[in-house]
């Protein structure tokens, strides 16, 4: 969680977002999340819900509505999303002051997706992690994307950041100054990726984080939500930042067997609706190590290793050592894809 917004948060404000929706506290469960405070509740209609919170020292009013406008306009061509929903005072997003001036809570709310996160139930994935899965979240994010390229912010204060504004990206911000060749690595990586072209056939506003976390299955459907990070990036990047969630739920040694079986049936389904040529597929070792830096400056962002355990340092580690070393994340030739 982001220590300013626990330095800040409180239970006042927690009840007072779940007011403005008209939820009580006590319908209120709190679920696992890295940035906000989310909960999930039922409404007096038995409709679930999922209230998020966050700061505006981090989340502002309109950066969020530039979220809302976009999932509303993913929402419109049926894609499967959890749609946002409005609040009793008819208010896609709520302003809660704080107890400093000029600062602010965030409060969204949004459908709670049907079924069950997929990555929270083994069984479940047992059972359906196969190609005929794969193939249909190849074509959940063709579907995303071709839609993408034809959004537009309704306005300029609601646009979201590209890909290398986010904070982590900056890893100089947030490794230890010792560290120089984390920060060498990771700036010829973002070196790399800036010289590659955006069109707008190949970069727009992308989900950013859909892997088995965030999306949930329910009588062989995918729903996909939280897109509290949806950024500009090249489309080519949300299928990197699956596979590197792929390749990091399987041990070390069956990661290249796991992600080889998992990235030809999902791109034969992205292919039935959106070209994805193999020179694309050649940026994904650098955007899987990007997204390795990225999570190593997010480590140092949230936790402080003076009070980590030895196995939790042990593991972060040897995450700056692949860093160090250049280690591919994955040794597969994605140009033969």
């Amino acid at each position: 969680m982001h220590p300013e917004l626990v330095r800040r948060f409180h239970e006042p404000i927690r009840d007072e977002a779940a007011r403005r929706y008209g939820l009580s506290p006590e319908q209120l469960t709190e679920l696992a999340a890295f940035e906000n405070f989310v909960y999930e509740a039922e409404n007096d209609d038995g409709e679930g819900i999922i209230l998020r919170i966050s700061h505006s020292t981090r989340r502002t009013i309109d950066y969020t509505l530039g979220e809302v406008e976009f999932v509303r306009y993913l929402a419109a061509a049926r894609i499967p999303i959890a749609s946002p929903i409005l609040s009793d005072s008819g208010q896609f997003v709520e302003r809660i002051e704080d107890r400093e001036p000029g600062s602010y809570f965030v409060a969204t709310a949004f459908e709670r997706a049907p079924g069950i996160v997929f990555d929270d139930a083994p069984p479940l994935k047992e059972r359906y992690w196969k190609p005929p899965l794969f193939r249909d979240l190849g074509r959940l994010f063709a579907r995303l994307h071709n839609r993408a390229v034809t959004y537009a912010p309704s306005s300029p204060r609601l646009k979201r950041q590209e890909w290398h504004e986010y904070d982590v990206v900056d890893i100089d911000r947030f490794a230890p100054p010792e560290e120089r060749l984390v920060r060498e690595r990771t700036a010829a990586i973002i070196a790399r990726l800036n010289r590659l072209p955006r069109t707008p056939e190949s970069y727009g506003l992308i989900h950013a984080d859909l892997h088995m976390h965030n999306f949930c299955f329910a009588e062989g459907k995918i729903t996909a939500f939280d897109f509290d990070n949806c950024e500009y990036a090249w489309f080519v990047k949300d299928i990197a930042v699956l596979l590197f969630y792929i390749a990091r739920g399987e041990a070390r040694e069956a990661r290249d067997e796991a992600a080889a079986a998992f990235l030809g049936p999902f791109l034969e389904g992205y292919r039935e609706l959106r070209r994805m040529e193999r020179e694309w597929l050649a940026a994904v070792p650098d955007l899987l190590a990007l997204q390795r830096s990225m999570n190593y400056a997010l480590f140092h962002q949230y936790r402080d290793p003076a009070v980590l355990d030895e196995s939790t340092l042990d593991r972060w580690g040897r995450f700056r050592r692949d860093i160090e070393a250049d280690t591919p994340i994955l040794q597969i030739d994605f140009t033969s894809y």
